[in-house]
């Protein structure tokens, strides 16, 4: 199961992710813009945290931990990359999220033209 989207669309998928609420409050806070690189718990101490990354893409990028049994959104709040999740590709750019499986297999931090600094946040529920 795969969602990519806009985050101006981000609320109407709480209805078949209710963890949708809490990342909105974490996003609307900013957060993740604020904070550097590294794991967190949202405030609110639910079942959903975070991960903050700062990369500089390449041709090869990098493999994503794996969070079996979980959903992984991705949301790029500087930069872009390119992400394939078991062989779809996807242009990620700043205003973009995507949900993937955590089992997927993906590939992160792909360039498509000249490497790029991003920074992304990785929310798991």
């Amino acid at each position: 199961m795969i969602a990519f989207d806009t985050l101006s669309e981000l609320e109407s998928y709480a209805g078949a992710f209710p963890a949708i609420g809490v990342i909105t409050g974490v996003m609307d806070r900013s957060l993740p813009y604020d904070q550097g690189a590294g794991r967190y718990d949202t405030p609110e101490k639910s079942d959903v945290s975070y991960i903050i990354d700062e990369f500089l893409t390449s041709q090869r990028g990098f493999p994503a931990e794996t969070h079996d049994g979980n959903l992984v959104m991705e949301i790029v709040l500087e930069g872009e990359e390119l992400i394939s999740v078991s062989g779809s590709v996807f242009r990620m750019e700043t205003g973009r999220f995507l949900i993937y499986s955590g089992s997927d297999k993906v590939q992160r931090a792909l360039m498509y033209s000249l490497p790029e600094h991003t920074k992304a946040v990785r929310f798991i529920f």
